[in-house]
């Protein structure tokens, strides 16, 4: 069985990742009761789940781009 994944393939996963680190970052400073949970809450998770959902959509954007000229 071929394992070897193709680029877009590649930067999808990358792009999961991206988001539930962010959501498990959100989830563990929920339980937090110190008043640094809210930054790492924003900044850390927020920063992790955006950067992800920038990746998938210039993922998108950049294969449907190649697909096309072609």
């Amino acid at each position: 069985m071929n394992s070897s994944l193709t680029r877009i393939e590649k930067r999808i996963r990358l792009a999961g990742l991206l988001v539930i680190a962010g959501l498990l970052v959100e989830l563990v400073t929920m339980n937090w009761s110190h008043p640094t949970a809210f930054l790492f809450f924003l900044l850390l998770g927020g920063l992790l789940m955006a950067s992800g959902i920038v990746v998938y959509l210039l993922t998108l954007v950049s294969a449907e781009n190649r697909s096309s000229a072609g």
